[in-house]
């Protein structure tokens, strides 16, 4: 199934330290996992292709049937006056890699996947981005 998941990542760390190191501690304060979780069976109906990957992914990462799902994402930040504003906005349909991708892609090394483990997709920019 699917939930909403925020690992509050530090931005300006993160910039420091990605070259050479990659996100590493811009990616350690907190995380959050949404109350709700969505089966795949319930958003059957919002099934779609995801953007063209270029280059081609390696065969075993290859999709013949749409991997994505058109649903809209937004953040809203409520002021501690009451505004409320929104802060962010785009749409799962714009993830390069779908989940079924980077499940493949995780366990293709032997790393087994069991019940009740959590994978967090990362930032979806959007075509804006």
């Amino acid at each position: 199934g699917y939930s909403l998941f925020n690992d509050w990542s530090a931005r300006d760390i993160q910039r420091y330290e990605y070259v050479p190191l990659g996100p590493f501690l811009g990616k350690n304060f907190r995380s959050t996992v949404g109350p709700w979780i969505v089966t795949t069976f319930a958003l059957e109906p919002f099934l779609v292709a995801g953007p063209t990957q270029d280059p081609a992914p390696l065969a075993y990462l290859q999709e013949e049937q749409p991997g994505n799902y058109d649903v809209n994402l937004f953040v809203t930040l409520k002021t501690n006056e009451g505004e409320s504003h929104q802060i962010s906005a785009t749409n799962y349909k714009y993830m390069y890699w779908s989940a079924h991708q980077m499940i493949a892609h995780h366990t293709i090394n032997g790393c087994n996947m069991r019940p009740g483990d959590v994978l967090a997709s990362g930032t979806i920019s959007g075509p804006d981005a």
